[in-house]
């Protein structure tokens, strides 16, 4: 199958620089650091930080036309947070790569919540807000501390990334990370741009039976190279080639997996058609076109064509 020659949007990329490190806290590093750096084909292998100019060559070589930083924040749990001005930061000495998500700690309480999100929005110029409820202990459809914030969302215009599925962030359970939350979520707040991350997994027909009935619910594939999402879950293909192509997007989950590794896998993985149903199905250009970057501009409310 020919590939269609286009400049993917990773929607999903961490920073790794020394101050997110030490912002993040020891779930985050003991997830980066002690798990995933071990991998020899990790951008981080065997480094303890990436400072935001490597992480920006990395995206030039990887031929990428945007990457979506994001942030996490819980003072709540962890007692310190990344201030979401050094994702501004990152994004205006990079604007021809970088756009960024926000962090707000669902804890600080309902007012402080809302300032914060509406200063991330109309202050720092940055597009969203990215949530992790087991970093966070947090569910993400709690109608107290999470309602305020998806509300501001709502009215700002602004789309909100959410992780779903299992994580290697230590010292959190991931009871919260279940993707049948999102559809509370998307049912209240019905004009608000979702992307669940990860695919959901252990739970991925959840995850695509909600972005099945919800408009503006997305899914994007991160922190799994296509191969293992394939063997694991081969309905996520047929999904994606079929009645939800409109509802994927591409995500690396960057420092965990190099984005040229990944796409590099997903062009393995596809290039000679997939299973699905006892037959062999081809995965077809112009989906592999709204995968990589269409649904992204979508999903982000980019102004890019």
């Amino acid at each position: 199958m020919p590939l269609v020659d286009v400049k993917p949007i990773d929607v999903h990329i961490h920073p790794f620089t020394e101050e997110t490190c030490l912002g993040h806290g020891p779930s985050y590093t003991e997830a980066h650091y002690g798990f995933f750096s071990k991998q020899p084909d990790a951008p981080h292998h065997g480094r303890q930080y990436l400072p935001i100019a490597e992480t920006y060559q990395t995206y030039k070589r990887a031929n990428c036309e945007r990457a979506v930083l994001v942030n996490m924040v819980s003072y709540h749990e962890w007692g310190r947070a990344l201030p979401n001005d050094y994702l501004a930061k990152y994004c205006r000495d990079y604007p021809d790569m970088f756009l960024g998500l926000g962090g707000v700690d669902p804890h600080l309480g309902a007012r402080a919540a809302v300032r914060e999100t509406e200063r991330c929005k109309n202050e720092l110029g940055l597009i969203g807000l990215k949530f992790h409820p087991a970093y966070q202990d947090c569910f993400p459809n709690d109608q107290k501390l999470m309602y305020p914030i998806l509300e501001a969302c709502e009215a700002l215009d602004m789309c909100v990334l959410i992780h779903t599925g299992t994580t290697r962030m230590t010292r959190c359970k991931i009871r919260s990370c279940q993707p049948v939350a999102i559809d509370d979520i998307a049912t209240d707040f019905p004009n608000l741009r979702i992307i669940m991350g990860h695919s959901g997994w252990p739970w991925a027909s959840e995850a695509l039976a909600v972005a099945w009935r919800h408009e503006h619910v997305y899914i994007d594939l991160s922190g799994w190279l296509p191969r293992y999402i394939y063997w694991t879950d081969p309905i996520i293909f047929q999904y994606m080639n079929t009645v939800l192509q409109d509802k994927f997007v591409f995500g690396s989950d960057y420092p965990a997996i190099d984005p040229k590794v990944w796409i590099d896998d997903f062009n393995a993985t596809i290039e000679n058609g997939f299973e699905w149903g006892g037959k062999r199905r081809e995965f077809r250009p112009e989906v592999y076109e709204k995968f990589m970057r269409k649904n992204a501009i979508r999903a982000l409310k980019l102004d890019l064509d």
